[in-house]
């Protein structure tokens, strides 16, 4: 047991969101476990933020989507709150307020940036320090194995460490990190030619997810998701040769993979406005996440041309540059 004899009673915490570069779906239990995985993200200075206070509180008063109020956090509604405390805090009541920079469930992280947010919160209420990459551990346990979400590992790294961060995901559950060095150059350049635009749609990961683990034993789902390993690889020499063009390039077949293994990730809607991007000066053009809805990643070497394309089809950029920090804590 930690102890408290003197900790911070307001603590502001802060996570940012990610972009998926590759990988996506490889980094599920149900695949590493049987061959291994391979994923990599960026994340972004779009943040998740919690605030808690321990001054004075009598009950557990949460703000989230919600409002909640108990006494004992069994009866708490949220389940990553729920967990959280019961698995990583001491029993003291608490206020907690979160906000997030872009709505839920539009394929940026926010479900993981939140739950990692959340935790490191607690952690510094408690006065822990706690390294990057075990509050990344911790808030995958919490995740897939408290939980029983249909989620993967990505996203809780990507998070947690921030910058670029390419992972080996082992059968054994262990995970090899490598943050990948980016020039100025090449940060300027995914600043100015990836480009987010919101589908207006918005869906659950974990369901999207869902189908997919259904389909855990299919060797087409295998071969698929094995090549989409293979192709994260390539993102990472690319990304080290400063090679953003061909990074975009990669980024057709990662689309023609996800709509092969989770066939109602592309939406009409989805659909329509990929190829608006890609009539508009987009080389390469996908989903930011499970899919259903949520934001498309598009790489363009003529972004003026293709901003313009997405706002006359009512799809609103959402600006973005890598973010060198992962999640933060400290006194408000």
């Amino acid at each position: 047991m930690l102890d408290h004899a003197r900790v911070d009673q307001v603590v502001v915490a802060h996570a940012p969101l990610r972009i998926p570069l590759g990988g996506g779906g490889t980094d599920l239990p149900f695949h590493y476990r049987e061959h291994g995985g391979f994923a990599v993200s960026a994340a972004i200075d779009r943040h998740v933020h919690v605030l808690l206070s321990t001054a004075f509180a009598r009950r557990y008063r949460l703000k989230h989507l919600e409002w909640e109020e108990v006494e004992d956090p069994r009866e708490i509604r949220h389940p990553i709150l729920r967990a959280a405390i019961g698995h990583h805090w001491d029993g003291r009541p608490f206020e907690l307020a979160s906000v997030g920079d872009v709505p839920p469930g539009t394929g940026l992280g926010s479900s993981s940036a939140y739950t990692v947010c959340v935790l490191r919160a607690l952690a510094a209420a408690c006065g822990e320090e706690l390294p990057a990459e075990e509050l990344a551990a911790r808030a995958c346990r919490l995740e897939i194995d408290h939980l029983d979400q249909s989620v993967g590992k990505r996203d809780q790294y990507a998070t947690a460490l921030g910058g670029v961060t390419a992972l080996t995901l082992a059968p054994d559950d262990s995970v090899e990190v490598n943050q990948l060095w980016m020039s100025e150059q090449t940060l300027a350049g995914m600043r100015d030619n990836l480009l987010l635009f919101f589908t207006g749609e918005r869906r659950s990961a974990s369901g999207m997810l869902a189908s997919l683990v259904e389909r855990s034993g299919d060797p087409a789902v295998t071969r698929n998701l094995n090549r989409t390993a293979e192709i994260a690889r390539e993102v990472v020499s690319a990304l080290d040769a400063g090679d953003l063009p061909a990074v975009g390039a990669l980024m057709d077949e990662q689309w023609a993979l996800k709509r092969e293994r989770v066939p109602d990730s592309v939406t009409e809607r989805i659909a329509e406005l990929r190829n608006v991007a890609l009539g508009a000066g987009a080389t390469g053009a996908v989903l930011a996440g499970a899919g259903g809805g949520g934001f498309l990643l598009a790489y363009s070497e003529d972004p003026e041309a293709t901003r313009a394309a997405m706002t006359k089809a009512d799809a609103p950029e959402l600006p973005f540059a890598i973010e060198q920090r992962g999640s933060t804590a400290g006194p408000a």
